[in-house]
């Protein structure tokens, strides 16, 4: 997400983006003006931006790293007692099922282990289009909308689920 190119064409237009996982998804979300200060249309920007995040990203070993340092820094500072007695309560609660051993920001050990190829077979397992929703909000006209989605996300391809990848 950090490392998209054409994410960092928004950053000076007054628009703002973020990502989080939950126990079920991955959502990313841009806010952007309709038009930038020269009236530029910057809904296909961010529908570009979205689609090389979600679909068709880098994931050059050196962002990934970056990465990996920020998720266990985030890892330590949500290592506090609540933190560590809701996992325990979750742990309980979800027994019978995979939610009791995969919270979203994952284990040490994996998020230690993987290697660049781990990350690119996940990623190619489990991110692509027919298990992704999308949602366009605002002042836009949904015909116009949908026609730029449909022309943007074009390449976005479906891929077989290769779960041996894992």
């Amino acid at each position: 997400f950090m490392g998209s190119r054409k994410r960092e064409r928004l950053f000076s237009t007054g628009s703002k983006s973020n990502a989080y996982t939950d126990f079920h998804h991955t959502v990313y979300h841009f806010h952007c003006p309709v038009l930038d200060a020269s009236g530029r249309q910057l809904l296909p920007l961010a529908l570009d931006a979205l689609r090389e995040i979600a679909f068709e990203p880098e994931l050059l070993g050196s962002r990934i790293e970056k990465e990996r340092k920020a998720i266990l820094s985030e890892l330590q500072m949500i290592n506090t007692i609540e933190y560590r007695c809701s996992t325990m309560h979750l742990r309980e609660l979800h027994a019978d099922n995979p939610l009791a051993e995969r919270f979203p920001i994952g284990r040490e050990d994996q998020i230690l282990g993987w290697d660049a190829t781990h990350v690119r077979a996940f990623h190619a397992t489990h991110y692509h289009p027919d298990v992704a929703d999308l949602y366009v909000v605002g002042d836009v006209d949904p015909s116009q909308c949908e026609k730029l989605v449909a022309e943007i996300f074009r390449s976005a391809r479906a891929r077989p689920r290769n779960l041996q990848a894992l």
